[in-house]
């Protein structure tokens, strides 16, 4: 199994098969955190250099979040520096109206503006609340609201968890400093399962020294 650093030493912990016991209350030094285009954080483990996917990471976040919001009606929601209004159509309105508490159950601030539009003044944290963004945000929801299902309740959260997940996740947003990378590691290996997406897409992998050693 992949092994981690213990914070602010250069000594090496063995890994555990619980991620979240072993990096609770825990963090790496920032020095040790490098960000690749955004998009991949590199950190040293003990066996080589764990990559993870940053992409991916937010979303085994926000899924997690989403299902406990769902379940425990525990949110959080950024406010819009501006509210933006967004046209839907009356149909658009209606499926917005229809599934007003499961909307605000997960964090999005969303009200009724006229017969074929809504203001957006929130969304869960995590999401962008960029006017251009929010528009597309809005867009997506419906789609997914608008997906009839009859599963259990217990089959449609984890479905429901996994599409906002997913949603949240494909915004545009970058890594911008080692710090904001030190935080989202931290709170993946927290995660129940930092390892896989709930769709079972790899999350993070461990290049073993030996492995770096062959390519010099």
């Amino acid at each position: 199994m992949p092994e981690a650093t213990q914070p602010h030493t250069s000594r090496y912990v063995d890994k555990s098969q619980n991620y979240g016991a072993l990096f609770e209350d825990r963090t790496l030094p920032t020095t040790q955190v490098l960000i690749v285009q955004g998009r991949y954080i590199l950190t040293p483990s003990a066996s080589g250099v764990m990559v993870v996917h940053v992409r991916r990471a937010r979303e085994r976040l926000l899924h997690d979040r989403f299902l406990k919001a769902l379940r425990e009606q525990a949110h959080v929601t950024q406010t819009a520096l501006f509210p933006v209004q967004v046209p839907v159509g009356v149909e658009g309105r209606l499926t917005i109206d229809e599934h007003a508490e499961l909307l605000k159950k997960l964090g999005f601030d969303i009200v009724p503006f006229g017969p074929d539009s809504v203001v957006v003044n929130g969304v869960p944290e995590g999401y962008s609340a960029e006017p251009g963004n929010v528009e597309t945000l809005v867009s997506d929801l419906l789609l997914i609201l608008s997906d009839e299902t009859q599963a259990l309740p217990e089959v449609m959260e984890q479905t429901l968890a996994q599409k906002f997940a997913v949603l949240g996740a494909s915004g545009p947003q970058k890594l911008t400093s080692p710090l904001e990378a030190q935080r989202l590691l931290d709170a993946l290996l927290q995660s129940e399962n930092p390892e896989f997406t709930a769709s079972g897409r790899r999350i993070l992998s461990i290049v073993p020294a030996d492995e770096l050693e062959k390519r010099f």
